[in-house]
């Protein structure tokens, strides 16, 4: 069993994603405009552009291109960070502020529909599962000092 379970989170994430995406089809943004997005509201306004990639998991040249993209359609703006000039923030414009809600109530409805049968107590139970598996492999992945 243990050894299908990367290959189960694998397909999960796909899964999650496709379903999710299905539902932000008819808003004109592509699966990694609608997730970077989404990882920006989470994070907080004002990350790096550095950052944002690495919390979503992608090489910073595939960032900036989503990023010049969704700063083309008037929904993203970029700053030069204060405290470092070679650092770019990233902020939502009104435009994007307002697409975002449209965003994040497609993404809870695709939520609801990816849990569907799981009670809440099973919802609880899962959520605090993959967090740990995330802690463990964020362990793994940090060399240890010496």
């Amino acid at each position: 069993m243990e050894s299908n379970i990367g290959w189960l989170l694998s397909r999960a994430a796909f899964a999650w994603r496709d379903a999710v995406d299905r539902y932000m089809a008819d808003l004109g943004l592509t699966q990694t405009r609608w997730i970077a997005m989404l990882h920006l509201d989470r994070m907080g306004e004002g990350c790096s552009q550095k950052d944002l990639a690495d919390n979503i998991g992608i090489e910073q040249s595939s960032m900036l291109r989503t990023l010049n993209n969704l700063e083309a359609a008037d929904l993203l703006i970029r700053k030069t960070c204060s405290q470092d000039a070679r650092r770019r923030t990233v902020w939502f414009t009104d435009k994007g502020r307002s697409l975002l809600q449209q965003v994040e109530q497609r993404a809870s409805a695709g939520r609801r529909e990816m849990l569907e049968g799981l009670s809440e107590e099973e919802r609880k139970i899962f959520h605090t599962l993959l967090n740990q598996v995330i802690d463990n492999a964020h362990h793994i992945s940090k060399p240890e000092k010496s």
